[in-house]
């Protein structure tokens, strides 16, 4: 896990700003710290940094980049947090036979049997890192080598012989890569702040994406980000440029294609077990310590127990596991009970943490740096106390239960696409039965998913449908200006559809940037198994009725790990994460500096909120006459981040 930098210089940029870039994210590696210069008419240059340690440079003779080189055409930028190979042999940017050069962030989990089936073929391996195994894939199978890695990686390659760069993104997006396009260079790096250090940057607020996150919460859900002019690499692409001729091509290396399930429900299940379970396996290879976030509920649970089998296979049953838990003193939002039952069966060694608003003040304009851009909710701040203290317990690698809400229905939005869709497939019975089983436990009819699912597949009903009951309103808030800026369609097809939906759109681009910046915040990878791309290809591709079944969402996974976990988290039907007590803390604890906040937030964003009803909006969810939501949290911090931007 790391920080990486990268440019094509089409004319004098110096190398200082490889330095810069790499030296601003220095938290993300601060193991070890490197640099390669290129050009056609020289031999590449791998440097040290003021970061790298003294073995390093005696054991490779790296000498110290020089910050004032202009005559180079492709610079690469690395910091090292080392996982894998922790010995000097890791150092990046790193080499293979004079011609492929490469600075990597993330992991690639099989890269053992990729090691073993190139050792098959003739290669040779100088070190025991999966950085190595990447350079000789892609010497052995070109692009199609991304096709065998099962990991999160984004990492820029070099290959000298055919004067490309290539910059690649895993298949879901879990790291991040974004990159600038100017006239005299293209820019690569791991978090916008990078970006921000080239020699004419200005900001200029991209007003779609802010819009957009005002209003749905997306994040990350696009190549553009809050800033013109500054994109990220889309999940499951390939950036392609020409170092002759500075052209670049964009391809998807990577389409999510579920995999349609053939087989019973016992098969099914029996399967679901051993891919998650092996996931697991693949996440617990590491050189330094692993331990797990565990909020108490079903996913992060699931994991925890995943780890105790997959030790006691290995024979490290007596291994404790170290669990990091958000705690709250107001039970409203705390889980930890739950946590409790998970850490007795496993005999795990737990940690609390305990959030609150004292601390949130305090931290929070640090946060904002960290993610770049606002962020969704204080959920967000939650995720951050835990891997503070994860780092406080001399933890290096944290796994989660991140991505199994969103291919396993654990939300409460997907109830109308399941409706919708068994209309659309003319299965009535079902359609009936989930309605009866609603009714069972809310002890009254869905009627307004049933009404919406009719009026979907069959609109020429909408004039036979009560105007109560018809879902059909705009849903434009009156707070929020609407004019000049282009709507969300919501797909709402099948379940499948709409699940497919939350990995590619929404919510889950934006969870895994909120991952990836708390982790590295305080330099620890975060490993997350439920985003196995075969796991996901499995799960989008069964029958809706394994996923969501009579109201029991996530129902293969409660049957598949029906006495491994225990059944106290099994039978739980609430859900509630890393959550925070921002309802409370806007009412009662932080009122007044939420006022404030809100007010001086709504002056920031002049031309995106009508004041009067922005206020209106916030006063009525404080005083308790609307439902909470979190809109005003995005007011107040896109607020707050727009005032540091322009600063």
């Amino acid at each position: 896990m790391c920080g990486i930098t990268a440019v094509f210089n089409k004319g004098g940029l110096p190398s200082s700003y490889l330095q810069k870039s790499n030296s601003i994210v220095s938290y993300r590696g601060p193991d070890d710290e490197g640099y390669l210069l290129w050009s056609p008419d020289r031999k590449s240059q791998i440097y040290a940094g003021q970061d790298t340690s003294l073995m390093t440079r005696k054991a490779y003779q790296y000498s110290m980049m020089p910050l004032d080189q202009r005559d180079w055409v492709v610079g690469l930028g690395h910091r090292r947090l080392s996982i894998i190979d922790i010995s000097p042999g890791g150092h990046q940017p790193m080499m293979l036979a004079s011609e492929l050069a490469i600075s990597f962030n993330g992991e690639v989990y099989n890269y053992i049997e990729i090691r073993n089936e190139l050792e098959e073929l003739g290669h040779h391996f100088q070190t025991s890192s999966d950085t190595e195994v990447i350079l000789h894939a892609w010497a052995q199978w070109g692009k199609d080598a991304l096709n065998r890695f099962n990991g999160m990686f984004a990492f820029v390659l070099l290959d000298v012989k055919r004067q490309r760069m290539y910059a690649v993104r895993d298949r879901f997006g879990v790291k991040p890569l974004y990159y600038s396009d100017r006239s005299g260079y293209v820019a690569f790096a791991s978090e916008v702040k990078q970006l921000r250090q080239l020699p004419d940057y200005t900001f200029r607020l991209n007003n779609q994406i802010a819009y957009d996150y005002l209003h749905y919460g997306l994040i990350d859900h696009e190549a553009e980000t809050f800033e013109s002019g500054i994109y990220q690499l889309k999940p499951g692409h390939l950036l392609e440029l020409d170092t002759t001729s500075g052209r670049c091509k964009m391809d998807a290396w990577y389409k999510l294609k579920p995999s349609e399930w053939k087989g019973d429900e016992t098969e099914a299940c029996d399967r679901f077990y051993e891919l998650l379970k092996d996931s697991v396996r693949l996440r617990m290879r590491s050189d330094v310590p692993v331990g797990s976030a565990l909020s108490g509920g079903l996913d992060s649970s699931t994991i925890v127990c995943l780890m105790r089998t997959v030790l006691k296979e290995q024979n490290y049953g007596n291994h404790l596991i170290k669990t990091i838990t958000a705690c709250q003193e107001d039970k409203k939002y705390d889980e930890w009970e739950y946590a409790q039952e998970v850490i007795t069966r496993m005999g795990a060694e737990s940690y609390q943490v305990f959030p609150s608003f004292e601390k949130l003040l305090h931290d929070l304009d640090k946060i904002i740096w960290h993610m770049d851009y606002p962020f969704g909710s204080t959920s967000q701040f939650s995720q951050w106390c835990v891997f503070e203290e994860a780092r406080k317990q001399g933890l290096t690698v944290m796994i989660d239960g991140q991505g199994a809400d969103e291919q396993l229905a654990g939300y409460g939005g997907n109830d109308l696409a399941l409706y919708s869709g068994l209309l659309a497939k003319g299965n009535l019975v079902d359609w009936y039965s989930e309605a009866r089983s609603y009714k069972n436990e809310k002890g009254k009819w869905p009627l307004g998913f049933l009404t919406g699912s009719i009026q979907i597949n069959f609109p020429w009903t909408k004039r036979l449908i009560p105007a109560s009951l018809k879902t059909s309103r705009t849903g434009l808030p009156a707070w929020l200006r609407h004019t000049g800026f282009e709507q969300m369609v919501s797909k709402q097809g099948s379940l499948r559809e709409h699940l497919v939906e939350q990995v590619n759109t929404l919510p889950l681009p934006a969870l895994l940037r909120y991952e990836d910046r708390n982790s590295m915040a305080f330099s620890i990878e975060s490993r997350v198994p439920f985003m196995d791309f075969r796991l996901i290809e499995f799960s989008l591709g069964l029958p809706e009725n394994l996923i969501y079944r009579r109201g029991e969402r996530k129902y293969i996974l409660r049957k598949a790990f029906r006495g491994e976990v225990p059944d106290k988290i099994l039978d739980r039907k609430d859900k509630m994460g890393f959550v925070s007590p921002e309802e409370r803390w806007m009412k009662q604890d932080g009122k007044d500096w939420f006022e404030k906040s809100i007010d001086t937030s709504i002056r920031q964003l002049n031309g995106f909120v009508d004041p009067e009803e922005s206020l209106k909006f916030f006063i009525s969810i404080q005083q308790g006459k609307s439902k909470f939501s979190f809109e005003p949290w995005r007011m107040l911090c896109l607020g707050r981040w727009l005032g540091g931007a322009k600063a």
